[in-house]
């Protein structure tokens, strides 16, 4: 991990009661704490507590997460790209810029960078292809994928990937525990 937290710190740091509020701001995260504690079974002011206590730690965080088709955006799109090893940080950075890009994440195997993009139309998204992409230096391929349908998307999903290598250990002491 880059940011000098202990290992192991999204598990080991929580208990059951913490994946359970979790799971309930999750569902909805304007839930206000009288509502958390009785479908919980504690009080509020614990309630209130190990939310501050998450937070503090950066386990959880608060934030908007707009529905595109809502906002005018027809198209999802998954772009997989192929990047000279040596560019993959000023790809990606690149690609970050760009308001239509919502997600870049580095990832192994056949491909090197993995991006999610918002398009109005499938002719915005062939410009952003044939222009946008073709400009930037150290791609060497792309395949893009038009999303049809989204059945689960659980915002911040891939912010627990820093700590991926640690959860099967913390998971298994966690089932130990219970």
């Amino acid at each position: 991990m880059t940011d000098g937290a202990p290992h192991g710190i999204l598990f080991s740091a929580m208990d059951e009661l913490d994946h359970r509020l979790i799971l309930e701001l999750g569902k909805d995260a304007r839930q206000n704490s009288a509502v958390l504690s009785n479908k919980l079974g504690v009080s509020e002011t614990t309630v209130r507590r190990r939310i501050q206590h998450l937070k503090e730690r950066g386990i959880i965080t608060f934030t908007v997460a707009p529905d595109p088709a809502k906002l005018g955006y027809n198209i999802i799109a998954l772009i997989a790209l192929e990047a000279d090893l040596n560019s993959l940080d000023a790809v990606s950075e690149s690609l970050a810029q760009c308001p239509n890009v919502r997600h870049v994440a580095l990832c192994t195997g056949n491909h090197d960078i993995f991006i999610g993009a918002w398009f109005h139309t499938s002719a915005e998204l062939t410009q952003f292809v044939k222009d946008y992409l073709a400009r930037i230096p150290g791609i060497r391929k792309s395949e893009t994928y038009v999303v049809l349908d989204v059945r689960k998307d659980e915002v911040g999903w891939l912010r627990s990937l820093e700590y991926a290598g640690d959860a099967k250990e913390d998971i298994s002491r966690l089932k130990k525990n219970q």
